[in-house]
This record gives structure tokens, C-alpha cells and sequence, in this order.
């Protein structure tokens, strides 16, 4: 009986277990062909991007142009008249105020000028007295019919002569004594002294004859500026009054307030600039004329300007590109672009406020491609 049983029940277990090896056998198989149809349908969905949206701004530029300090006003000292240096009372380094006196000249030959135009004079002015008292007498006899009307015209003549000889006489002798006056050279202005050529017995020319070298130089510092050239892109927006900051870096980096206070009114036609001229105040005297410094320029907004991202940029043989998502369809678009601001450039024309660009777009991104958009900072990865 037991026998029986078993021979009826071994043909159930081998057949459970072949169905189970079948089992086995099939949900490998089923699995990876799911997989299979998951990675088609992956490679056949839409790439992922992300985009950033054009932005508008109208914040000042900042503009950074070089430039050399230069006293506001810088002037060489000469002489008026000949002579030799009598006495020096400044040097190099010396702070002087307007009529100081720098140095004061010996002048023989204009003294002993000045002593023979005055004896010149006494001499004319007794000859137009003379001639006066003549003339008075002239016309006494002339009533009484003595002389003749001719007679009485050249005493006349003589008379004038002598006055015009008087006025000049007295013309010479007050030139020569304002030539005098110019031995004592004074300071046009408050400066300082940044150069000297004379000394003590220096025969002195006068005037500034080519090659002649000027007895002293005379800088203003406490006020000082800075001639600019400021690109053309920006000098258009210069205006005066507008405020800049002045770095010298041998000072460390303490910035000095200054205004601009004039420019040239034309650009420069070999360099497309415009000379742009900037004033600081220097009361404490620590910037100095001749130093090379960097000046900083808020230069204003010409109205709402668009920008984009730098990296939203495809430069390709056709030109500069940019790619915009309209709803999940991409367009490759030309821009003209503008200004450099680093991370952002300037965009003139191409792309409108808001518009949604493609940022680091892949060599292979083509025209009408479709694609899913990702907002810059979400928290997702594209999976294109």
C-alpha cells in the first residue's frame, strides 16, 4: 500500500519541480527585458537643461582707467631781465605762497639804464619849459603884430615837440624801473618747489629762449589731477561732477576722493578716447605729483540695459548664439552683444526681457530640438 502512494506522489514532485525551474528560469529573462525597455524609452525622452532668464539692469558701471597725478597748475620760472643771482631764498622742497619772494637778482646794467633815462628826463622837461616860456612870449608880441602867424605856429610846434619829449622820457624811465621790479621774482601761486637750476652768482637771460632752461619750477599740490582717456563705450555717459576714487598703491590702499571736473569735448581719432580731466583734493600733501594711480569711475546707465549669462553664449562659424526655450522647443538666436561684466554681458539686440537661455548648452543643442527645462537652482539634474 505504502509502495503504491509513492509511486503515485513521485510524479507531482517532478513535476513541480520542473514548473519551478521554468520559474526560475523566466524572471531573469522578463527582468531584463524590462530593463531593456527602460533605457530605450530613456535615451528616447527629451535631454534636460537648464536655463536662466534674461535680466535687466540699471546700476552704474564701474570703469577702472590708469593715469598719471599732476599738480593743477605747474609752472617754469624765468627771468625778465638780465642779471646775476644776488640772493636765493627757496630750494627744492621749499612750500611757498603767492608773492613770496624766491630769489632776487643783481641787475648793474638795468640800474645805470634807470639813472641815464632820468637825467634824459630832467633834460627834456627843462628843454618843455624853455619852450613853454617861449611860447608864452611869442604870443604876447604876435598881438602886437610883430611876428608873423608863421613865426608864432613853430614856436607852437616846438612847444608840443618838447611836451611829447617829456611823456617820453618819463615812459622810458617808468619801464626801467618796472624792470627793476623784476629782480625780485615772486611766486604766481601757493606751491612747492620741485626743481632748480641756479645758484648763488648764476648769471641770469632774460626770457625763455629755446634751449634756456628755467631758474625754478613751481608745482601746486594741494590741489591735484589726473588726465584720463575713457574709452569710447563709456564717455558718453562721463558727466561732470561726477564723483571718482583715486588708488595710488604705494600708499596701500587708502582711495582718495576726487570729481571730474572737465573733459576735452572730442575723442582722441588714434585711440577713440576722450580726455577726461579729474581733481583731488591733496591738503595733507600725501599724494604726489608724477605718481601713477588707478582711478575708479561709477559711470551711470544709459537707461535699462538686458543681460545674460556669460555661459548661455554658443559661438559657432555663423556667429555669436544664444539658445531660448520657448515652452520645451529650443531656438538658436544671434545677439549683439554689448559690455563685458565677467560672469554677464551686455545684450543690444537678439533676446527680450525674460526670455529663457539655455546656460552651458552641449556642442550637439541644434535648432528646434526639444528638450525639458530646468529653472538654474532647482534641486534636479539634467538627464540629457
Amino acid at each position: 500500500m505504502k509502495r503504491s502512494q509513492r509511486g503515485r506522489l513521485a510524479p507531482l514532485v517532478l513535476f513541480f519541480a520542473f514548473a519551478a525551474l521554468l520559474v526560475a528560469g523566466a524572471l531573469p529573462r522578463r527582468a531584463q527585458s524590462r530593463a531593456r525597455d527602460t533605457e530605450r524609452s530613456e535615451a528616447n525622452a527629451a535631454p534636460s537643461v537648464f536655463t536662466e532668464t534674461v535680466t535687466s539692469d540699471t546700476a552704474s558701471t564701474p570703469l577702472e582707467v590708469p593715469g598719471t597725478v599732476t599738480g593743477l597748475h605747474e609752472t617754469s620760472i624765468f627771468a625778465r631781465a638780465n642779471g646775476f643771482v644776488r640772493s636765493l631764498r627757496v630750494d627744492i622742497g621749499s612750500v611757498v605762497r603767492t608773492g613770496d619772494t624766491l630769489l632776487v637778482l643783481d641787475m648793474p646794467e638795468v640800474r645805470e639804464q634807470a639813472g641815464q633815462a632820468s637825467a634824459v628826463l630832467e633834460q627834456v622837461e627843462a628843454s618843455a619849459a624853455l619852450a613853454r616860456a617861449t611860447l608864452t612870449r611869442w604870443k604876447q608880441l604876435a598881438s602886437q603884430g610883430v611876428v608873423t602867424p608863421q613865426e608864432l605856429d613853430e614856436r607852437q610846434a616846438q612847444a608840443t615837440v618838447a611836451e611829447a619829449n617829456v611823456r617820453a622820457a618819463r615812459a622810458n624811465v617808468s619801464n626801467l624801473r618796472e624792470v627793476q621790479r623784476f629782480g625780485a621774482v615772486t611766486a604766481p601761486f601757493t606751491g612747492i618747489v620741485t626743481a632748480r637750476s641756479i645758484d648763488i652768482g648764476s648769471l641770469v637771460v632774460a626770457g625763455a629762449a629755446a634751449g634756456a632752461r628755467p631758474l625754478l619750477t613751481l608745482v601746486q599740490t594741494d590741489t591735484l589731477r589726473v588726465m584720463l582717456q575713457v574709452p569710447q563705450s563709456a564717455a558718453a555717459r562721463i558727466r561732470l561732477g561726477l564723483s571718482a576714487k583715486v588708488l595710488a598703491r604705494e600708499l596701500g590702499d587708502t582711495t582718495f576722493a576726487g570729481t571730474v571736473v572737465r573733459t576735452a569735448g572730442a575723442f582722441d581719432a588714434s585711440t577713440r578716447t576722450l580726455l577726461t580731466e579729474v581733481h583731488i583734493p591733496n591738503r595733507d600733501r600725501r599724494l604726489l605729483p608724477g605718481m601713477f594711480a588707478q582711478v575708479s569711475l561709477k559711470v551711470p546707465s544709459a537707461g535699462a540695459s538686458l543681460r545674460i549669462p556669460a555661459i548661455a553664449l554658443i559661438v559657432r562659424a555663423e556667429g555669436t548664439l544664444v539658445a531660448r526655450v520657448d515652452g520645451n522647443t529650443v531656438h538658436l538666436v544671434p545677439v549683439t552683444l554689448g559690455r563685458d561684466f565677467g560672469t554677464s554681458i551686455e545684450v543690444l539686440d537678439g533676446v527680450r526681457l525674460g526670455d529663457a537661455l539655455v546656460v552651458n548648452p552641449v556642442e550637439t543643442l541644434s535648432d528646434g530640438a526639444t528638450v525639458r527645462a530646468i529653472a538654474r537652482g532647482a534641486d534636479q539634474k539634467p538627464t540629457g
